[in-house]
């Protein structure tokens, strides 16, 4: 028999989005790969069918491909080694996005949605992924997209010496834990030469930090 549909979150049903699951999986539980990982990469809101919670299981979640789509396939040109790290069952590389829900744009194209409607989404989802981060402690999170920078910066802002705006990454200490925090524009529509520089970074971190890619 099989199983019912539930809807395990509506915050955002005004919007057209709901959170729906065949198999008891919560918003905290859409985490590709890993949730123990030392890198995560973060993004908006799941775009594609690979987004779409309905009939995944925790295991689905867990033995996460990135070959499965071009939007991840864009990092084998940021990094060969992280990415060739990501694809192997053992992954020290996760993904999430802010917002939980799929949608074939975002925000949702619905009528009256308001001109603020991916804030008040964002506002809605947005303790979900703290409880991610604070349950599971990355020790890097790459943020792609000025949309997530913004976010991250405000969950886990940087050193009050830092200037903000000449950053492209910190390194933050919350309830002494550290954090280092990767900014970047995203990554489908930066150049070659930048994703190049975007990975020279990653990669001098996970060297400083000893994060384990082998």
């Amino acid at each position: 028999m099989e199983e019912k549909i539930q809807i395990t979150c509506e915050k955002c049903a005004n919007y057209g989005l709901e959170f729906r699951t065949r198999h008891g999986i919560l918003p905290v539980d859409a985490i590709d790969g890993n949730p123990d990982a030392d890198i995560w990469i973060i993004g908006l809101n799941p775009k594609s069918k690979i987004g779409h919670i309905e009939e995944r299981s925790l295991s689905d979640f867990k033995l996460f491909n990135p070959d499965g789509h071009r939007y991840f396939r864009d990092f084998r040109k940021v990094s060969g080694k992280l990415y060739k790290n990501w694809q192997r069952e053992d992954s020290n590389v996760a993904h999430t996005d802010i917002v939980k829900c799929f949608s074939d744009t975002f925000p949702p194209k619905i009528r009256d949605k308001g001109t603020n409607s991916q804030w008040s989404i964002i506002d809605n989802c947005i303790d979900y992924l703290k409880m991610q981060i604070i349950t599971h402690k990355p020790k890097m999170i790459i943020c792609n997209g000025s949309p997530v920078c913004r976010i991250i910066i405000s969950l886990l802002p940087p050193p009050q010496t830092e200037d903000i705006e000449r950053l492209t990454s910190y390194c933050t200490n919350v309830d002494n834990h550290n954090y280092w925090i990767v900014l970047s524009g995203f990554i489908g529509r930066i150049d070659n030469r930048n994703k190049r520089r975007l990975g020279m970074e990653i990669e001098q971190i996970i060297e400083k930090e000893n994060i384990n890619i082998e």
